[in-house]
């Protein structure tokens, strides 16, 4: 998937001089990379707090530049749904009993097939369950990408 907009990567520094906001008030500031601080304190707007959640201006354009997991804990347990840019639909993501994340695409021919995803650093539900509980949240997002593969 292309990437048509700057976003800073989840881990690293921010490369302000990527990004086509000029006037962003947070440039230059020391603490824009730092995912565990608020926007007010200096963190970059279009970097991903630790919930995934970046500035409501730039959400849309977030959402129109990756692939995204919506991982919700309710009553029937921890749901995972994935948004794709330039799709409406969401899709449920599932786990195999071998561990690889999948979400059901159609292929060219119609044919429905398991594309396998890659959630970095999350290699079961009680991973993100894990990470859920540490962040005191019932939803996080979390951003994704496909893999060159079916199961």
């Amino acid at each position: 998937m292309e990437q048509k907009h700057y976003f800073p990567p989840l881990y690293g520094g921010v490369d302000c001089g990527k990004c086509e906001v000029q006037n962003c008030w947070c440039r230059g500031k020391y603490q824009r990379n730092r995912r565990d601080m608020t926007h007010t304190s200096g963190r970059c707007p279009r970097l991903p707090d630790l919930k995934g959640f970046v500035e409501k201006e730039e959400r849309e354009l977030y959402k129109s530049t990756f692939m995204l997991v919506h991982a919700e804990c309710g009553a029937g347990g921890l749901h995972l749904t994935l948004t794709i840019p330039g799709h409406k639909r969401t899709r449920k993501v599932y786990q195999t009993k071998s561990g690889y994340w999948y979400c059901n695409l159609t292929n060219a021919e119609g044919h429905s097939e398991r594309q396998v995803l890659n959630l970095e650093g999350y290699q079961s539900k009680d991973d993100i369950l894990q990470h859920m509980k540490s962040l005191r949240t019932d939803y996080i997002i979390l951003r994704c990408s496909m893999e060159g593969f079916t199961v």
